[in-house]
């Protein structure tokens, strides 16, 4: 007999008014990307004639899933139901191409947003790692004349380099091959993290891929073991469609990005962190800190980390939406530090975490509040490796855990009538554990179990067969997609998970 149950606890007024009004409110209706009165130093603002112009919407808050609809937009240009905009050949005008987006939610509400695109070869540089030349060399980093590595790109790999002005506010469209870390670096003793290269807005901070082509940065080639830190001044940062291969790099880390604002970072591969002797607790393929607003991780893959995927600190209004992440990685998402209205949805996590930690792992630095983790999709290795894990601040705000299906052990600790409250809701909880509801606790003084809402859970053991391989509900239970779990529906699974996932 089927142990499977649904947990209907009602702990709030809340959930007497309807489980769905709680979850449409967790979080403000919000454009998180594109922000609207910027200029061609971002992304979404400018595009080269004849490549394609391809952004991706960010939009976090309301019930999801959203509608996006393309209200004025040039010629050419759509958007797919993920918020994906493409315009495979863009046109040179005088005059900036006017676009405006509305996005709706599963409620009805609405949030629009317009901007301007303006389609110049002004401003755009180019660098081939196979056919280009080097800047000593005659290389002049124009379309017909690229330069070939790293250094062109910053503008000399000496001390006086890390100052100077070269190209601010360009935008860099990288070619097919290998680049190696050979622009400027320095020892940073402050922190002890060892060798990097310091990338400020004095230096180019679009890198694009060009179209069809997948660059790979070497983090540990040629002798030069270091990784790359962009700070000082580097909003509009915007990182799409790398081969991050960190190469076993005894750093211990590859990007990391601080004073932030206006961050986007997708499409990318991250790989390669197999040496974590010089990386202490933060080891990380990506981290984001500082504390502007509006960072953007989507639909990035991630694998061999002996450390973080992407590591946590401030950065308020972030979303991080489906990007794959596999491996036996000890910590897939980690949100360390000062986390506020942070969205986490739609990612796809398999493997075996550390222990006591998660593959999402919400720890306990600064101040936590207006978090939402919802829609993903976490298979851990075995039953005792925790998928999702709240450990949280003191004193520390909300937390809603929504719409997750959860193969393997899920937690949450320290309820204090100063945290949370924990909300699980929704979602699809296997393990065999004890607990009825399959979420551990673990008390602490003063303890305050009011402050853990669970209502409305789809929970069960793992021979109970309530979900296949793939994270899917089995036909016993078809009946609950789109109401527990991360399914949206019977045939919209990659609306959630795209980029070729298998």
């Amino acid at each position: 007999m089927k142990t499977a149950l649904i947990n209907l606890m009602v702990i709030s007024f809340l959930f007497l008014i309807g489980i769905a009004s709680s979850i449409a409110a967790n979080l403000p209706f919000e454009i998180f990307q594109p922000q609207p009165n910027l200029d061609v130093k971002n992304r979404f603002y400018k595009a080269y004639p004849g490549l394609e112009y391809n952004v991706r919407l960010a939009v976090a808050g309301g019930q999801f899933p959203y509608q996006f609809t393309l209200v004025t937009a040039p010629s050419g240009m759509t958007i797919d139901t993920r918020g994906e905009v493409s315009w495979p050949n863009p046109t040179e005008s005088d005059t900036p191409y006017q676009v405006t987006t509305s996005v709706t939610d599963s409620e009805g509400a609405s949030q629009s947003v317009s901007w301007t695109i303006t389609v110049t070869t002004t401003g755009f540089l180019f660098v081939d790692a196979i056919n280009g030349t080097a800047t000593d060399q005659g290389g002049t980093g124009t379309r017909s004349n690229p330069w070939k590595t790293m250094k062109d790109v910053y503008g000399g790999d000496d001390y006086d380099s890390k100052w100077a002005n070269h190209h601010p506010g360009a935008f860099v469209y990288w070619r097919e091959g290998e680049y190696i870390l050979d622009a400027f670096f320095e020892n940073n003793q402050v922190h002890e993290d060892g060798f990097r290269v310091p990338w400020s807005g004095r230096k180019p901070l679009v890198w694009i891929t060009y179209p069809g082509e997948t660059p790979e940065i070497n983090f540990n080639s040629d002798g030069r073991d270091a990784y790359i830190f962009f700070y000082d001044e580097v909003e509009n940062l915007y990182l799409d469609g790398f081969d991050f291969n960190l190469n076993g790099n005894y750093r211990g880390k590859g990007i990391a990005v601080g004073m932030n604002g206006n961050i986007t970072v997708r499409k990318n591969i991250f790989k390669g962190l197999t040496n974590c002797a010089n990386g202490s607790n933060n080891s990380h393929l990506f981290f984001t800190g500082g504390m502007g607003e509006y960072t953007s991780v989507q639909d990035n893959i991630a694998s061999e980390s002996c450390g973080y995927w992407l590591l946590g600190y401030d950065a308020p209004k972030t979303l991080v939406e489906n990007n794959h992440i596999t491996g036996d990685m000890p910590l897939p998402i980690g949100p360390k530090y000062n986390i506020q209205n942070w969205t986490i949805r739609g990612n796809y996590i398999q493997g075996q975490p550390a222990a006591e930690k998660g593959a999402i792992w919400l720890q306990n630095g600064g101040y936590f509040a207006d978090i939402e983790i919802n829609f993903n999709l976490i298979q851990t290795s075995g039953s005792d490796d925790y998928t999702v894990h709240l450990l949280t601040s003191n004193p520390g705000g909300s937390v809603y855990v929504n719409r997750n299906t959860l193969v393997g052990h899920t937690g949450a600790s320290w309820f204090r009538s100063t945290q949370g409250p924990y909300v699980f809701s929704q979602n699809v909880i296997i393990n065999n554990h004890s607990s009825p509801d399959k979420i551990t606790r673990r008390y602490f003084d003063e303890d305050d179990e009011g402050q853990l809402v669970v209502s409305d859970n789809l929970v069960g053991d793992v021979s109970d067969n309530i979900v296949d391989s793939n994270g899917e509900l089995m036909p016993d239970y078809a009946h609950f997609i789109g109401s527990r779990g991360h399914q949206l529906d019977s045939v919209s699974l990659d609306l959630i998970f795209t980029n070729g996932f298998e």
